[in-house]
């Protein structure tokens, strides 16, 4: 009750203040009705404001740019002027009253539309008053929110600039009926470019508009139209930082992976990161170019091809680490691999050759052999077969060669008890083993010592 007191003390005072100056003016309203009743006795809108049929109704056309919303959405006020002869008026016979406003759908209005407009909307936002002079001049000024068809060209992304274009003309009237010319300004010249209202205007964040021109279009004596084009380019800052930059850092990752060593074990992992990561940045790129774009950006093309050498790398790198745990224990060097990788590409590439390999030791080197290399091979890598330790192997090896020397001095001892016949009936096994334990005897005491 108190916000309704209140609202009727605010509105009282406001209701006192107009008739005050309805009664400091007692004929305004009067004068003003007897206007509205002169102009519209006999006026029809339907018909086009021509004397004679041959004559051309003179409509000028301007745009104004409040906000560029975005690539093909944009805010402006159209600006419309005609003269409607049947609209005229003496201002002396009426208390000097110079313009009057009236609705829209009161009077004759030219059916100028966007002729490439991409969702269906040909109307403006809101019709407001027309301005009716008293010369017959009439003003139309609509707010409307436009979205244009507009030709992408992304090939530079995101250093493009597009040039979009908006098509006013008449539906229905033809050149002979309708004179299509520019809107004037407060001097009297023609205004053949969009005007950017610099009071109510809103810059957007990632267009930036370069030229506004205009040019009107006659087609064949058929139809006029004005085409006010557009021409905007890109902010590429945000994409620099966001995309470009780390597009950039992941690929010189890439480079990396062969410097590192096979053994470091995270070859594989450093490819295949850096193979997701250009994946996430193809994902942000579809998202951000248009679909309706006639090419394929230079930077989709970068990264693609980005992914297609990381992919090598990839392959590449299972084959290093293949080699790298290959052993002559478990595999055999193939000929053409010797030629081409040792003989024939490193004095293309700069790499020195390998030393040759050092002949085997022999006895008479008098140079003790590393009990983890034996005549110039090495055990097995752990990725094949599992291994004996290999100190333990010699041990056994040597230990195994003393007992069969005992059994050799013990079958030595025997031949001199039980003859000559027992042992040449002895099996082929048993003369190889004697064998054996005498060349194993020969190489633990070349000199002819027990021991």
């Amino acid at each position: 009750m108190v916000v309704a007191i209140g609202s009727l003390v605010i509105l009282f005072p406001s209701s006192c203040s107009v008739s005050l100056h309805a009664s400091f003016h007692p004929g305004a309203s009067e004068t003003e009705r007897r206007l509205h009743q002169k102009i519209f006795q006999n006026y029809n809108m339907k018909v086009r404001p021509a004397r004679y049929w041959e004559e051309k109704v003179m409509v000028r056309v301007g745009m104004t740019l409040s906000q560029l919303v975005s690539l093909v959405n944009i805010n402006t006020r159209m600006q419309n002027a005609w003269t409607d002869y049947r609209l005229s008026w003496n201002p002396k016979e009426y208390d000097d009253i110079d313009v009057l406003r009236i609705p829209p759908n009161k009077v004759w209005r030219p059916d100028i539309y966007l002729i490439n407009n991409n969702d269906g909307q040909f109307d403006v936002a809101l019709y407001v008053n027309v301005l009716v002079y008293s010369d017959g001049t009439v003003n139309w000024l609509p707010p409307a929110i436009y979205r244009s068809s507009c030709s992408i060209e992304v090939a530079y992304f995101p250093f493009d600039w597009q040039n979009c274009s908006m098509v006013f003309r008449s539906y229905t009237y033809d050149a002979s009926e309708v004179d299509l010319q520019y809107y004037l300004d407060d001097d009297g010249k023609e205004i053949q470019e969009i005007v950017i209202d610099e009071n109510a205007f809103t810059e957007n964040g990632e267009w930036a508009i370069c030229h506004k021109p205009s040019r009107k279009n006659i087609k064949e004596d058929l139809y006029e139209d004005i085409t006010f084009y557009l021409i905007i380019e890109r902010k590429p800052l945000f994409y620099i930082i966001n995309i470009i930059m780390p597009c950039i850092l992941t690929s010189v990752l890439a480079i990396f992976v062969f410097y590192l060593p096979p053994g470091a074990g995270e070859k594989m992992t450093l490819s295949i990161s850096v193979l997701i990561a250009l994946t996430v940045f193809m994902l942000l790129l579809a998202d951000r170019v248009p679909e309706t774009s006639l090419g394929i950006p230079i930077i989709v093309n970068y990264v693609m091809f980005t992914m297609i050498l990381v992919t090598f790398s990839v392959i590449l790198s299972v084959v290093v680490l293949n080699l790298h745990h290959r052993t002559p224990s478990t595999h055999i060097m193939p000929n053409w691999v010797r030629k081409v990788f040792i003989h024939f590409l490193p004095k293309y590439i700069g790499m020195t050759r390998p030393n040759p390999e050092e002949p085997m030791l022999t006895e008479d080197s008098g140079e003790d052999t590393p009990i983890r290399s034996y005549n110039g091979r090495q055990p097995g890598g752990e990725y094949f077969f599992r291994k004996i330790n290999p100190d333990l192997g010699l041990c056994l090896q040597y230990c195994l060669s003393k007992v069969l020397f005992l059994m050799l001095v013990s079958l030595d001892t025997i031949q001199l008890f039980i003859g000559d016949a027992i042992w040449n009936h002895s099996s082929d096994i048993a003369q190889g083993c004697v064998v054996s334990v005498a060349y194993c005897r020969s190489l633990h005491n070349p000199h002819g010592r027990l021991t």
